[in-house]
C-alpha cells in the first residue's frame, strides 16, 4: 500500500479523499493549519479518524513544507490547500501566498525528493475558474484545451499553478495532474461561492429560509465522484504535466431546487434564488479524463442530493446540522 500526504486534508474535499484512501488501505498524512475533525466525522468512523496522521503546516512556508515532506517520505501528494473565491477577492495578497506560493512549495518538495532519489506523484486542485463565462466560447463542449480566461483572482492563481506545473515538468521532470472541477457539493461543503447549494440542502431540512446567490447554469458534481478522480490520478500518474477539465450534471439554480424538492418535499418553500450567473462556463467536458481513467465513479445529481440528505439527517438528530449552514 502507498502513503499519501493530503494538504488541506481537514477541508471538504480532503475529507472525501481521505475516506477513499483509507477504504483502499493506504496510509494518510494530513497537512492543515489545525486538526479540525467536524467534516471527517460526517463520513469517517472514530476508528478511521484515528488512522489519519496529522501535521500542522502553513502551506505558504517553504521550509515547513520541505521539512515535513522529507520526514514523511510519502509516495504521493494530493494538494488541495487553498483559499476560496471570496477570500482571494477580499485579500488578493494572502490568496496568492496560499494558493500560488503554497503550490510552488509542493513542487519544490517534490523536486527535493527527486534529487534524493524518490519520485513523488503530485495531483493538485485546479479549478474550472480558469475558464471564462459561456459567452467567451463557441457552441459545444469546453474541454481541456479551451481558451483560459479567468475572471477573478482565484481563477488567475489556479491558472498560474497550471503553468507552474508545466514548468516543473520541463525543468525537473516532475510529473503531475491538475483537476478542474466547478460546483462540488456534498456533506462538508461549507465555504466558497459554490458551497451555497450544499448549504441549501441543510437549510431545507431545518426548514430555514435560505438564498442561493447565483441563478444560472453550473456543472454540479458530488464530492465522492471528485475524490475518486483525485485518488485514481494519484495512483496512476503518466509522464508530463497534465490538466483535466471535470464535468458534472448541468442545471440552473431553479433546476437544482426542483431536484432538491424531490428529495426533501417542501424545500421550494424555503430556498430562494438571487444574483446573476456564475462567470464560468458550465459546458465542461471531461471526456479526456474519463478516457484516460476508465471506470471513474459517476453520481447523478438526484442521487448525490439524496446521499447528502441522508448524512445531514443524521447530523440533525444530534443537533449538529446548524454548523452546515
Amino acid at each position: 500500500m502507498a502513503h499519501y500526504i493530503i494538504t488541506g486534508g481537514c477541508g471538504f474535499l480532503g475529507t472525501w479523499i481521505v475516506k477513499q484512501l483509507l477504504d483502499e488501505g493506504h496510509g494518510v498524512s494530513v497537512f492543515d493549519l489545525q486538526r479540525v475533525t467536524k467534516r471527517w466525522e460526517m463520513v469517517l468512523s472514530p476508528a478511521e479518524i484515528e488512522r489519519v496522521a496529522y501535521r500542522a503546516v502553513k502551506i505558504e512556508e517553504t521550509q515547513d513544507v520541505l521539512a515535513a515532506v522529507s520526514e514523511i517520505q510519502p509516495d504521493g501528494i494530493i494538494h488541495l490547500a487553498g483559499l476560496q473565491v471570496p477570500t482571494c477577492r477580499d485579500n488578493p495578497v494572502l490568496g496568492a501566498k496560499v494558493n500560488v506560493i503554497g503550490t510552488l512549495n509542493i513542487f519544490e518538495a517534490a523536486k527535493a525528493m527527486k534529487k534524493a532519489g524518490k519520485n513523488l506523484r503530485v495531483v493538485y486542485a485546479s479549478s474550472a475558474a480558469v475558464f471564462g463565462p459561456d459567452a467567451e466560447y463557441p457552441e459545444g463542449a469546453v474541454g481541456d484545451d479551451a481558451a483560459l480566461k479567468p475572471t477573478n483572482h482565484y481563477g488567475a492563481y489556479k491558472l498560474c499553478n497550471e503553468y507552474s506545473a508545466r514548468a516543473y515538468w520541463g525543468t525537473d521532470a516532475i510529473a503531475s495532474v491538475g483537476l478542474r472541477p466547478l460546483t462540488i457539493y456534498g456533506p462538508g461543503r461549507d465555504t466558497g461561492m459554490t458551497s451555497f447549494p450544499t448549504r441549501a440542502i441543510a437549510a431545507a431540512l431545518l426548514k430555514r429560509t435560505f438564498e442561493i446567490p447565483f441563478s444560472g447554469k453550473t456543472a454540479y458534481i458530488h464530492a465522492r465522484e471528485v475524490a475518486d478522480m483525485f485518488v485514481r490520478c494519484a495512483h496512476k500518474l503518466p509522464a508530463g504535466a497534465h490538466v483535466y477539465t471535470v464535468g458534472g450534471d448541468v442545471a440552473d439554480t431553479a433546476g437544482f431546487i426542483e431536484t432538491l424538492d424531490k428529495c426533501v418535499p417542501g424545500a421550494k418553500k424555503f430556498i430562494g434564488v438571487g444574483g446573476s450567473d456564475l462567470p464560468i462556463t458550465q459546458r465542461l467536458d471531461d471526456a479526456a479524463l474519463r478516457r484516460d481513467y476508465p471506470g471513474l465513479s459517476r453520481v447523478p445529481l438526484e442521487q448525490g442530493i439524496r446521499e447528502t440528505v441522508e448524512v445531514f439527517a443524521r447530523l440533525a438528530e444530534t443537533g449538529k446540522l446548524e454548523s452546515c449552514l
